[in-house]
């Protein structure tokens, strides 16, 4: 039996523009997600996700390559899972059968990474079952790859903030962890709906395709934003990160990412006194963050009274886990 547990995150600066070659920064949360396996005797598979659903299946070798046959339950909400199994087995070049259990203080949907840290755990569990632990840039890569499998375009940044933990820089598809950014306080808002990334993705690509004389200045915007926010946090400006997360999500309203009820909570976190709020992750619902000082109580309560789910969360822990 082994465990395995990967954060949560938020994006600081930076998300859908990363996806086109601009940096984002975001950092680690401590909500987590932990996937527990044991190996079997046979070649069947059985997930359980608390919360999700369950899928049972069979490995089988078709073409020189692992698939996971006769697959029966929630396929679609397990996705992720299905998708990590069989790029992990093909990458460690094993096949067998094993059972993982799937726990998350992490919503679904919530724009706060849940499916980077379900796919980077599940990698790590599957190939420590094949008797092939992978270091932390293999499973980047293959969580990377997953990602891109299930929903098409993506960034490195999800799956790499899961992975190493702590703050990371992306560009480029090249990752720049930094552990010596200072503690910021910070709130985040859930809107109790979920986001689908794979949707706000897909809309900005489309933007970008029919609309690239307004969607790209945006785009580069958001990038100038980030490498300027990069310093605010480094320098423990909190004015000018509030400053430079409210163009962000100007921005990112401006790409049709946003929603009513995300607007609401940054709108009622801005009148408590947050020196920032924005949306995170993929938006069209998921969570809003609110950078802040001393009024944290005030705008927790905020964030409730506008039908949000306040969460108090602490940034920059560890990443990928065996525990």
């Amino acid at each position: 039996m082994i465990t395995v547990s990967s954060p949560a995150q938020i994006f600081f600066f930076g998300e859908h523009a990363v996806v086109y070659g601009q940096p984002a920064l975001a950092t680690a949360i401590n909500l987590r997600t932990k996937v527990k396996g044991k190996s079997r005797d046979d070649n069947k598979v059985i997930v359980k996700s608390h919360g999700i659903g369950s899928l049972e299946g069979v490995i089988e070798c078709e073409d020189n390559k692992w698939v996971l046959k006769e697959k029966k339950g929630d396929t679609k909400n397990l996705s992720y899972v299905i998708k990590a199994i069989e790029v992990t087995l093909n990458q460690v070049e094993e096949g067998g059968g094993f059972e993982l259990e799937i726990t998350s203080d992490i919503p679904p949907g919530s724009g706060l990474g849940s499916s980077s840290a379900v796919t980077t755990a599940t990698i790590a569990a599957v190939s420590n079952l094949m008797n092939n632990s992978l270091d932390k840039d293999m499973i980047t890569d293959l969580a990377f790859e997953t990602e891109k499998l299930v929903q098409g375009p993506a960034s490195r940044t999800g799956v790499s903030v899961a992975t190493h933990g702590s703050f990371a820089l992306i560009q480029d598809e090249e990752i720049d962890v930094r552990e010596d950014l200072p503690q910021l306080n910070i709130v985040i808002g859930y809107t109790g709906s979920h986001g689908s990334t794979a949707e706000a993705v897909g809309r900005v690509k489309e933007l970008k395709n029919t609309r690239p004389n307004i969607t790209n200045p945006i785009l580069e915007t958001i990038g100038e934003i980030t490498q300027n926010g990069m310093k605010a946090v480094k320098e423990g400006d909190l004015d000018k990160v509030g400053v430079l997360m409210n163009a962000n999500q100007a921005l990112l309203k401006g790409l049709d990412v946003s929603s009513d009820h995300l607007e609401s909570l940054i709108k009622a976190a801005h009148e408590a006194g947050a020196k920032g709020a924005k949306l995170t992750g993929g938006g069209k619902g998921g969570s809003m963050i609110a950078i802040i000082d001393e009024k944290q109580q005030k705008i927790v309560k905020a964030i409730r009274e506008a039908n949000g789910k306040p969460i108090e969360a602490e940034i920059g822990v560890n990443g990928l886990e065996l525990i």
